[in-house]
């Protein structure tokens, strides 16, 4: 027993003080991973955010550049009279494109124009030869360099692009753009981030104390050819950040008092000549997070401690209490056993039941939706034919068009594109009424104008009355509001007007006549046509599904089953009659106002 209670002392001992050593050291770990991945998102935006400043001056030396008023002016030798005309180019070019400065210079590297010309620190008279930018430019084709201002001595990013006259260098187009306002949104983001050169020097921090340092030491040719680059001037460019490894981390420390903070470093390179992003990410809550846990795992060790000890103390009242338990519930079990059979039998059944149901209302659905797509699709003959006229006129205006842009005649090109532009509108709005018609039912009731649906529908059949000569005629009152749902109504009013074009399509003078009016709460949509007509005594025979009096091939015997059903789902009926014209009426009968929806609702409910 001695032995058992020295072991578990030991076991004790090292829970107290190993075990918070252990996790505090996984949890920095874990922490130090965490603001690492957290610090690479980070530098992601900021970087794309830095491109993007960058960008969007990227095109502005070559517009210059290919400017012919720059041109004009290399043509002419440099004429002096026409300097003082390229300097205020350059200013309005400048002012309009926020850049800090636009100058141009010779093959000597000259600048013998610039867009601040009329102030004490103009480029106009200032070699720029020794300038990378001008030298990168002059070989390769573009430069790019950031450096503090020889003239100025305010810090910028240069750009710069040859000036060609007939396929001959001339000179070199530069601009000066200002990125030291993306220091101020780090700054003001709380952040610490700093940009370095390809020598590992920071021009642009969070810290102005930073800019113009090394991160790391310099070699002695490196510096002699910055300072002869003069790239920061005189700054001494001393090293200033100390990092150290820590388990697989950079931690670097700035500065060299003692008051000095540690932070995490993390690196991504930058698109811009070996420039890269630094961000320093602060690692206070990570040590108080070490702290917190060290406390809590030495806390838990003592919970841990007095918890044994109840234990022990309690352990044969538990196993009482367990004998006696396993007893009771050895007696529940036998009681519950035949209760589970039959609940779990009746949850059977009741699952087949909603899947029935489910099966049902999804063949139902797509019935009802192949209805209505073989009737779009008898629409659509129609429709096509139409469309080939509008593109027929848009494809000739399009020649004409770019035989205008060949002349150089640009009056009546605006003309050509609002033409273009109605032609366009027309063929959209003839497909607008196919892709409405086409898409799903929706269940949800809304207010809708069924005078409205009606006069759409016979729009987009117009095409089909034409080919067939069918005499249309139609008288509908000017508000019939119903509620319900707008696509299924579509689908009735279009699946009544196709029978009616399938009853007519072989008579002699083939007519179909459309009404609607208001009567009372009722609003009625009446179709009558001079077809054959429909015996009285198929009574509700003709609303069932699959019956059809069409020839094999001609229909699926689905339309007039689905609406009927839809005009039961909201509140209204569907009916057929005699015509006056001498064939079939169907008349669709629908409440005013919301007495479609309460029905709708009660019957749901019953």
């Amino acid at each position: 027993m001695r032995w058992k209670y020295l072991i578990l002392a030991l076991v004790l001992a090292i829970l107290c003080v190993g075990m918070p050593a252990l996790v505090q050291d996984m949890t920095r770990k874990y922490g130090l991973r965490e603001a690492a991945v957290q610090s690479h998102e980070r530098l992601k935006l900021i970087s794309a955010t830095l491109s993007t400043r960058i960008e969007r001056f990227r095109y502005l030396p070559d517009v210059v550049a290919r400017s012919s008023e720059i041109e004009d002016l290399f043509r002419s030798g440099m004429a002096q009279a026409k300097r003082p005309d390229i300097n205020r180019f350059l200013a309005r070019l400048a002012d309009a494109s926020g850049a800090v400065a636009l100058y141009v210079t010779d093959t000597t590297g000259l600048a013998i124009a610039s867009s601040n010309y009329d102030t004490p620190d103009s480029f106009v008279g200032h070699d720029y030869s020794y300038r990378p930018y001008f030298r990168d430019a002059m070989a390769n084709g573009n430069g790019g360099y950031y450096a503090i201002g020889a003239t100025t001595g305010q810090p910028g990013y240069f750009l710069s692009v040859p000036i060609k006259v007939d396929d001959r260098v001339v000179g070199v187009s530069i601009v000066k753009i200002d990125l030291l306002p993306v220091e101020k949104q780090w700054h003001d983001a709380g952040e610490e981030v700093a940009m370095t050169d390809s020598e590992g020097i920071i021009f642009l921090s969070s810290r102005p104390d930073w800019r113009y340092t090394a991160t790391v030491p310099i070699s002695p040719t490196a510096l002699a050819q910055l300072k002869q680059e003069r790239r920061y001037g005189d700054a001494a460019l001393a090293p200033k950040i100390r990092v150290v490894q820590s388990s697989g981390f950079d931690l670097a420390t700035v500065g060299n008092d003692g008051a000095s903070e540690q932070r995490l470093q993390v690196k991504a390179p930058f698109g811009e000549k070996g420039w890269t992003l630094i961000y320093f990410a602060d690692l206070a809550d990570i040590r108080r997070q070490d702290d917190i846990v060290a406390v809590a795992t030495a806390l838990a060790g003592l919970l841990v401690l007095a918890g044994i000890t109840i234990a022990v103390q309690r352990r044969r009242g538990r196993l009482a209490a367990r004998r006696a338990f396993e007893q009771l519930e050895h007696r529940v079990a036998e009681r519950t056993q035949q209760l589970k059979l039959s609940h779990d039998l009746l949850e059977r059944e009741i699952a087949e039941r909603k899947e029935a149901e489910r099966q049902l209302s999804v063949t139902r659905s797509n019935l009802s939706q192949a209805e209505k797509l073989a009737l779009i699709g008898q629409a659509f003959a129609g429709l096509a034919h139409e469309i080939n006229q509008p593109l027929a006129a848009l494809s000739t205006y399009i020649a004409s068009t770019r035989l205008l842009l060949k002349r150089k005649q640009y009056e009546p090109i605006e003309e050509n594109i609002d033409t273009m532009n109605e032609v366009v509108g027309r063929i959209s709005d003839l497909t607008g009424q196919l892709k409405r018609l086409a898409r799903r039912s929706d269940d949800e009731f809304v207010d809708v104008d069924l005078g409205a649906i009606v006069k759409r529908t016979l729009k987009l059949l117009k095409f089909r009355f034409s080919d067939l000569g069918i005499n249309v005629s139609q008288d509908i009152d000017a508000r019939l509001k119903v509620q319900g749902s707008a696509a299924q109504l579509e689908q009735v009013v279009l699946n009544l007007l196709t029978n009616a074009v399938d009853a007519v399509r072989h008579r002699k003078d083939p007519a179909i006549h459309v009404s609607g009016r208001a009567d009372g709460a009722w609003c009625m949509i009446t179709v009558d046509d001079n077809g054959p007509g429909i015996a009285a005594e198929m009574g509700t025979q003709l609303f069932e599904p699959f019956y059809t009096t069409k020839l094999p091939g001609e229909g699926l015997g689905l339309g007039l089953a689905t609406a009927h059903r839809i005009a039961n789902d909201h509140g209204g009926s569907l009916s057929f009659d005699r015509s006056p014209l001498g064939g079939a009426s169907f008349v669709l009968r629908l409440r005013q106002n919301g007495s479609s929806v309460s029905r709708r609702r009660e019957r749901s409910e019953g």
